[in-house]
């Protein structure tokens, strides 16, 4: 043990136990702080470190309580009653949580590593932790390199002068435990990597989320232009922290998509989202479609929506369907009278040029003459027309057999005049344009397919999702999802903080931020539109080469409320865009950023796969249940401190940070829009005051 040891020694180790070791103080100590050659250390606070040197290394032990043996006290001065401990044998109750070993090849360095293997002797002195032991144990030494500005791999050439500072750690707080030590997160591990940050309401979940991401831009030299962060900001809380940015380095930029742009915004500021874009699974969503009985008809639907804009293919799509369908209702068991009506009836809606009321037709009978006209009972000769032949008198149609004959007949190539032989319903594929008040009649036409086979009831089976999709149609705040305009390849753009340069042929990185504001949108389109986003973001990515090097980050606000877990949407598919993404993203370079204030309620695939977690305050015992599952390397000591964790403080741990460490968050400037409403200034006021209404 060296000179500088042997001045931090604060006792000795008494008993030993496979997970927890006990250190008697030395004699005199009275308020558990020894004035070092640097500072005053304190040794005896609950979470703190103290250092256990063994051999050549050094065993890294968690305070975990602190007591004193039973002695008789006494009182030195009767008159202030002032109790005295100094004589009494103090311990502390610490748990061995890992290492500094000699890093090979580094002479004097020191790295950490989790766990302990190797237990110490008794009576092995115990010393008060130093600040350079922190720095190594929270990986924060000697994290900035210089970036060349030739952007050269590795360190410069001796005739380079580059100055830009590359940072690979991030301050955001300081500890609650050690005064004034900054707290810093690895950035290639946090922002490399899925993370959650969970807490009550009003714990400071925004403000840490805002705080971070302002401290990231804070570095000026060669700043963090390079970055993507999309928020889904489900409460419209963001803008008011991000609008400062480009103050702090004119390089960097925000977007803010909304639904309902302020004055000040242009076009490019409006939020859409065109329906074509969406995918089966995401209409399905939409639409809250049933899997056994309406997915198979928006599936037929979809498909046709895009040919529908196609005359010519889709007159024969519709003209195979309304043959098929009128050849079977003329087959059926039902009664002349409602034969007539049913098919009048498709006809007015669907009729098209080939085949209306008004139609007349032809054909070769079995013996090849031409039959133009058939006989109507007492009504005499008609001339065949589609009209006529469904003409019902004294309960009779004897110009159906005319027009079955017809609708399967063929021409003079052999071919059948409308029903196509191995006819296939064109299959749905995501971005093919289609208007989206043509979705209804596609669905009718859908369903009239459906009941030409047979099936005379699903029509009532999906009466519900008709009833959704008119109602979309209709409503004002789905404006946005019926939009035309656009391409996948210039709204992928859009979303990455993209710009192309349309003379020079290139596409160059604008926007830092893009935030999309939720905030006036129901829970249930608001999953839908995170589902839609997050999936086109996911192909946008793929797409860029070389691959992975464009990293995006995803920012999560209220996660809770559209990547839940429960079962009865799991059936849907589309929300399983988060479970891929979170499986996946990070071999592509998208990585989930996660708010919430219930983890219980969280899909626990996603949160399975967040490899960091900052916790502010958790009361709930049913989410305070989960932390406990998903940590079982923080001891019992930090998690019991949870319910009472304060305002802007928390609880970090994961892959960004060696150790678990609680921490003031940094104050973010300027904050979200979440404050805390102030009931006492806002209650009393002066009677009729004004009020301002949107």
């Amino acid at each position: 043990m060296n000179k500088d040891d042997k001045q931090r020694v604060i006792g000795k180790i008494v008993t030993i136990s496979s997970d927890k070791f006990t250190v008697e103080l030395l004699a005199g100590i009275e308020n558990f702080n020894i004035n070092g050659f640097d500072d005053i250390n304190y040794f005896a606070q609950l979470n703190s470190y103290i250092v256990i040197p063994y051999q050549n290394f050094y065993i890294i032990a968690e305070v975990a309580g602190v007591r004193e043996k039973d002695s008789p006290a006494f009182v030195t001065n009767p008159k202030e009653q002032t109790l005295s401990k100094i004589f009494s044998g103090k311990f502390l109750d610490v748990l061995p949580i890992g290492s500094l070993k000699l890093k090979t090849g580094h002479s004097g360095e020191y790295e950490f590593e989790f766990g302990v293997s190797i237990y110490p002797p008794l009576y092995t002195d115990a010393l008060y932790i130093h600040q350079r032991e922190l720095d190594t144990i929270f990986n924060v030494a000697n994290q900035e390199f210089i970036k060349c500005e030739n952007d050269n791999q590795g360190d410069c050439a001796e005739s380079c002068h580059c100055k830009n500072q590359i940072y690979k750690t991030l301050p955001i707080g300081t500890s609650s435990i050690f005064p004034d030590y900054k707290i810093k997160v690895d950035i290639d591990k946090f922002f490399g990597g899925h993370a959650a940050i969970l807490g009550n309401t009003g714990s400071g979940k925004s403000c840490t989320i805002a705080s971070i991401i302002q401290g990231l831009f804070t570095y000026k030299d060669y700043s963090a232009t390079g970055s993507t962060f999309v928020f889904f900001d489900v409460n419209g809380e963001y803008k008011q922290a991000f609008s400062k940015i480009s103050e702090i380095d004119n390089d960097l930029k925000t977007r803010f998509l909304s639904l309902k742009p302020d004055e000040d915004q242009n076009d490019e500021d409006d939020f859409y989202l065109p329906h074509w874009f969406l995918t089966i699974e995401e209409w399905a969503l939409l639409l809250q479609a049933t899997e056994r009985t309406q997915l198979p008809i928006l599936r037929n639907a979809l498909g046709m929506a895009p040919v529908f804009s196609k005359k010519e293919d889709f007159e024969a799509i519709k003209n195979h369907i309304l043959s098929t369908c009128i050849s079977e209702i003329l087959r059926s068991s039902q009664s002349p009278g409602a034969v007539s009506v049913r098919i009048t009836a498709i006809l007015l809606k669907f009729g098209t040029k080939d085949i209306n009321l008004e139609t007349a037709f032809s054909y070769r009978d079995d013996e090849g003459k031409l039959v133009k006209s058939f006989i109507h009972g007492t009504l005499g000769k008609k001339d065949l027309t589609i009209k006529n032949a469904i003409h019902v008198h004294f309960a009779s149609m004897p110009g159906g057999e005319h027009l079955q004959k017809w609708l399967n007949s063929i021409d003079e190539q052999g071919k059948r005049l409308f029903i196509m032989d191995n006819f296939k319903m064109p299959v749905y594929q995501p971005y093919q344009k289609f208007k989206f008040e043509d979705l209804e009649q596609v669905v009718d036409l859908a369903l009239l397919y459906e009941e030409a086979h047979g099936n005379n009831q699903i029509r009532e089976f999906n009466s519900s999702m008709v009833t959704r999709l008119k109602s979309i149609k209709d409503r004002p705040d789905f404006e946005f999802l019926r939009q035309e305009k656009g391409s996948e390849e210039s709204y992928k753009r859009k979303l990455l903080g993209l710009i192309k340069r349309r003379r020079q042929g290139v596409t160059l990185k604008k926007f830092q931020i893009i935030n999309i504001d939720l905030s006036s949108l129901e829970d249930e389109i608001v999953e839908v539109v995170s589902c839609v986003i997050t999936r086109i973001l996911y192909e946008a990515v793929k797409e860029i080469e070389p691959r992975n090097t464009y990293p995006v980050n995803l920012v999560l606000e209220e996660a809770h409320r559209y990547i839940g877990g429960h079962v009865q949407t799991n059936f849907l598919r589309a929300n399983g865009i988060f479970d891929r993404v979170a499986k996946e993203g990070r071999k592509f370079g998208l990585f989930l950023l996660i708010s919430s204030q219930r983890p219980s309620e969280l899909s626990k695939t996603v949160l399975s796969q967040c490899s960091n977690f900052i916790v502010h305050r958790i009361q709930n015992p049913e989410d305070l249940s989960h932390i406990r599952q998903i940590t079982p390397h923080v001891s019992e000591t930090v998690l019991r401190r949870m319910p009472s964790i304060p305002t802007q403080h928390a609880l970090i741990f994961g892959h960004c940070v060696n150790l678990p460490a609680t921490f003031k968050v940094n104050t973010a400037d300027p904050r979200p829009k979440s404050d805390n409403n102030k009931i006492s200034e806002n209650w009393f006021k002066i009677a009729n005051h004004e009020v301002n209404l949107k």
